[in-house]
C-alpha cells in the first residue's frame, strides 16, 4: 500500500480541528495536491477506499467517525 501525503495531510488538519465528517466539501479540499481519486474518496467519504489510496487508518477514523459502527 501506497501512502499519500497530501491525503494524510488533509486528513490531520481536519482531525486537530476536532471535527467528524461523512464527506468533504470541495471548499475542504482548496490548495491540496490531491489526485481526482483521493478528491473523490474525501468527498464520498469512503473509508475503504482511502484505507487503499494510503490514509492513516487512525486519521480515517478520527475525521469520518460517525461512518464506523458503535
Amino acid at each position: 500500500m501506497k501512502t499519500s501525503y497530501a491525503l494524510n495531510k488533509i486528513l490531520t488538519a481536519l482531525a486537530r480541528q476536532h471535527v467528524m465528517k461523512d464527506g468533504l466539501a470541495d471548499d475542504d479540499l482548496t490548495g491540496h495536491d490531491l489526485s481526482a481519486d483521493e478528491q473523490a474518496a474525501l468527498k464520498a467519504g469512503d473509508i475503504t477506499r482511502l484505507y487503499h489510496l494510503g490514509a492513516n487508518p487512525y486519521l480515517i477514523r478520527r475525521v469520518f467517525r460517525r461512518r464506523f459502527p458503535i
